[in-house]
């Protein structure tokens, strides 16, 4: 394996080491695949986002990951998947792009992705991940309750209506999917990589919902099925090997 250019701080799903679940940290490290730039990964349990980011960003930004350190470039530290996800083009310039002259376009893809289908997406999980919380439920529930100023019973609200919500969102999705390979035409873009995390996250704690409501859902249409399958071999713990 070639040695990590990039540190790449990840969060654990309470007390699951190695699963890549975050939708905002999958954004990072779908990044870093597509890219194929070698990376190791340093996992963080919730708590230890709040103690020990602060000590790597040296920043009065809130704590929070993804966090790269690019050991290549003088361990230069950047914070927030967009962030990165600008950075990683600017500091590896012979690594696919993911933005090519396309900002605006992309921004307005990336705001509806992340306004639309993530929410009712978290809804529909938020169980599963109390369910594993363990110890660390009434942790986990204070600062969730504490964050969308409501009981945790109504961020879940009604699951009927965030299943019948999601195939809506999806729609305009699979509109474009149906002209073009990915979303910003006929190449993998940072969007693509967005829309890839914020289902990975359904997919990883949701799988049997995410097979009736995504991927066999005709709003979506099958090219929306297609598209997830030319994804997800960069949706692993590390780069694919340059045959696959």
């Amino acid at each position: 394996m070639a040695e990590p250019h990039i540190i790449f701080y990840d969060l654990t799903l309470f007390h699951t080491s190695g699963l890549p679940w975050s939708p905002h940290t999958c954004k990072t490290r779908f990044a870093l695949n597509y890219k194929g730039i070698p990376y190791k990964t340093v996992w963080l349990t919730f708590p230890e986002v709040h103690s020990e980011i602060p000590k790597i960003t040296k920043s009065d930004a809130p704590p929070t990951v993804p966090v790269i350190v690019d050991v290549l470039h003088g361990n230069k530290v950047v914070q927030d998947s967009w962030e990165i996800a600008k950075y990683l083009d600017e500091a590896y310039p012979d690594t696919p792009k993911l933005f090519n002259n396309d900002m605006g376009a992309q921004m307005f893809l990336y705001n509806y992705c992340s306004k639309k289908p993530l929410f009712p997406i978290f809804r529909l999980v938020l169980p599963v991940m109390l369910e594993r919380s363990g110890d660390m439920r009434d942790w986990f529930v204070k600062t969730r309750e504490t964050f969308f100023k409501t009981s945790i019973e109504n961020i879940i609200g009604d699951s009927e209506e965030q299943k019948k919500s999601l195939p809506e969102f999806l729609e305009p999705i699979g509109a474009i999917l149906k002209e073009y390979p990915y979303l910003n035409g006929n190449q993998i873009a940072w969007v693509d990589i967005v829309l890839a995390a914020y289902f990975n996250f359904f997919y990883t704690l949701q799988p049997d919902m995410f097979d009736t409501l995504v991927l066999k859902d005709d709003k979506a249409g099958k090219e929306f099925s297609e598209w997830w399958g030319r994804m997800e071999k960069y949706m692993k713990l590390e780069p694919p090997s340059p045959s696959t």
